[in-house]
């Protein structure tokens, strides 16, 4: 039996060293740089894989790694909200699960007291009320986590992305003054400059 249990040991042992090593292998890319000489020009790849990664593991490193420090203290704060509702919701849903369940269980040491002007449905109603909400709080959570990974890979992709001088649209105020050749009115316009 001893020699059992200490077997079960080692082998959850050698599973979590493996465990860790496939995160770390996932963790740490292959080609984390590239180098493509053009023009004696060293050229560093951004790579969307490592800000998935990055945000999966700790939310926000993505966007640090994509150099959007910006985003860090939005994504944090909208992580203390919900964290904040997920409290608050959980904490009311045992309250009025409680109550419910000692009132149904003609438990008068677990009665509130502060909830005596309450009806049992009430109660019930409020229950399933705050239930409703920490489940809307865990989804919110999901989404929110998700959004935070697909934010990094899409930023990730486009790091590298020409916005330089080439790139520009133009708009100007265009006066056309043909009464010379069609004998009309001058008109007023836009004049439209795309130059790529």
């Amino acid at each position: 039996m001893q020699y059992i249990k200490i077997t079960e040991l080692k082998l959850h042992f050698v599973s979590g060293i493996l465990l860790f090593a496939f995160i770390l292998i996932l963790a740490i890319p292959q080609n984390a740089i590239s180098q493509n000489y053009t023009d004696s020009i060293k050229v560093k790849t951004h790579s969307p894989r490592k800000a998935s990664i990055y945000s999966a593991l700790l939310p926000g490193m993505g966007q640090v790694y994509n150099h959007q420090y910006w985003k860090v203290p939005v994504l944090y704060a909208g992580i203390a909200t919900l964290t904040y509702f997920f409290i608050f919701n959980t904490n009311k849903y045992n309250n009025y699960k409680d109550e419910y369940l000692a009132r149904i269980n003609n438990d008068s040491i677990g009665l509130n007291a502060g909830y005596s002007l309450y009806s049992d449905n009430t109660i019930l109603l409020l229950k399933n009320y705050y239930q409703r909400n920490l489940e809307f709080t865990y989804i919110v959570a999901g989404l929110v986590y998700l959004l935070n990974i697909i934010d990094a890979s899409v930023y990730a992709h486009l790091f590298t992305f020409d916005v330089g001088n080439d790139l520009s649209l133009r708009i100007d105020p265009m006066l056309n003054n043909n009464f010379l050749r069609s004998g009309s009115p001058p008109s007023a316009g836009l004049k439209l400059t795309l130059r790529f």
